[in-house]
């Protein structure tokens, strides 16, 4: 495919040299005009597909980063290289964070650019192929925590393996005190941290040996062994991470911690379904309120959010409705209470559809993983320009993966 590619900056002669230079591939198609910051936005706006932009901040920086940065949280489909001649460490940084995937550094170097514009398109050519090639993602995720976020994301992951046409990741991305593995009764040799230290070299044999197998089918990549190895794992790791699982199983759930930090973020951009866990009590109610204003803010797309009621139980005092009213969103799933068998089943390392198959929870739990099932199936399509111009938080708010050309941080 040819991605077409857009200039920004004030006119300079290292635009001028490199939209020259562009005309001549033929795997990019470059607008002839240099366009400025103040019309940048509206130009990409009326982009439907993918869109290389190439930012050039060596003129007036703070202005080009500030474009850069309102066209990377607005547009879902724009993928960034920025150039400058001032190559300080604290310049990519702000790059980085400013949602950059490449930078260059001035003068320019052919042969580099070419190489940075071919790393794009590689990963344009991967993000948007046919969704039903890929995997798909549901990020089960709570902004309170002790409402069975965990409990959700492991026996939502046993249902959905037990249609062995689906192979299922389980993801812990609680990194610091995640608990999957004890939930599910496994020992893990391997944990996320040897897994992102090898992501070079992952194949099928690698993901066999690193990835841990419940009887269920469900593989697991679990917690770190320590609390402190969390602080080893960035950000990038985890997107390359959740890509590289993407390749090999037609399902992955993510358990995520409360906490929106870094690793959530990812886990929230990445997903095709979001499941927001919350409880029939003020403080989670209240709680799952500011978590959908927060996603809001982000210009998460509100259609891939669920809200899954955790230990329901009817009440004359709160009904689903006044919930729903109260949250501005329509609860997608009610779970019965059964403390019981829950927590039967965590002392026991197994999922509540293995100790009590007949009960109403585990019933619950068979009907939600149907129901997601045939939402991720009926969401292959690709979204709409329309409807990806609410989607992806990575440029604004978490550095993204960036490969500099020259010099290091």
């Amino acid at each position: 495919m040819k991605v077409p590619v857009i200039l920004i900056g004030e006119s300079s002669d290292a635009l001028t040299a490199l939209r020259k230079q562009l005309e001549r591939e033929p795997d990019f198609l470059v607008d002839g005009k240099i366009h400025s910051c103040d019309d940048a936005f509206q130009s990409l706006k009326a982009k439907a597909g993918p869109v290389l932009v190439i930012v050039d901040l060596s003129q007036n920086p703070e202005r080009a980063f500030d474009t850069a940065q309102e066209v990377k949280f607005k547009l879902h489909n724009v993928h960034l290289l920025m150039t400058s001649p001032d190559s300080r460490p604290e310049t990519i940084l702000r790059a980085m964070r400013s949602g950059a995937e490449e930078f260059l550094t001035q003068p320019l170097h052919w042969p580099d650019v070419l190489n940075s514009l071919h790393t794009i398109r590689k990963k344009i050519t991967i993000q948007h192929a046919k969704p039903s090639e890929q995997g798909r993602i549901i990020t089960v995720f709570s902004s309170k925590g002790g409402v069975g976020t965990t409990t959700v994301a492991t026996n939502l992951a046993v249902a959905l393996a037990a249609d062995k046409r689906t192979s299922v990741c389980l993801v812990d991305l609680v990194l610091q005190f995640g608990s999957v593995t004890s939930f599910l009764n496994l020992e893990a040799s391997y944990t996320i941290v040897d897994f992102v230290k090898n992501l070079k070299r992952i194949d099928p044999l690698f993901l066999d040996g690193s990835l841990v197998k419940h009887m269920s089918g469900v593989r697991v990549l679990a917690e770190p062994f320590h609390a402190e190895d969390a602080a080893r794992i960035e950000t990038a790791d985890i997107d390359q991470t959740l890509e590289a699982l993407l390749q090999a199983f037609k399902c992955i759930v993510i358990d995520t911690p409360k906490e929106f930090d870094e690793t959530t973020f990812v886990a929230l951009d990445k997903a095709h379904l979001i499941l927001l866990v919350t409880e029939m009590d003020v403080p989670s109610l209240k709680s799952a309120h500011r978590a959908l204003e927060l996603f809001d803010r982000m210009g998460i797309y509100q259609k891939k959010i669920r809200l899954i009621l955790n230990r329901y139980v009817k009440s004359k005092y709160m009904s689903l409705e006044s919930v729903e009213q109260t949250l501005g969103v329509k609860v997608f799933w009610a779970l019965p209470n059964d403390y019981p068998t829950a927590i039967a089943a965590l002392n026991q390392g197994l999922p509540i559809l293995d100790t009590e198959a007949k009960s109403e929870i585990a019933k619950s739990y068979w009907g939600l993983a149907n129901v997601v099932a045939e939402r991720l199936h009926s969401s292959a399509e690709p979204q709409t320009d329309l409807e990806s111009k609410k989607a992806g938080i990575l440029g604004r708010w978490i550095p993204s993966l960036v490969a500099v050309r020259k010099g290091e941080l």
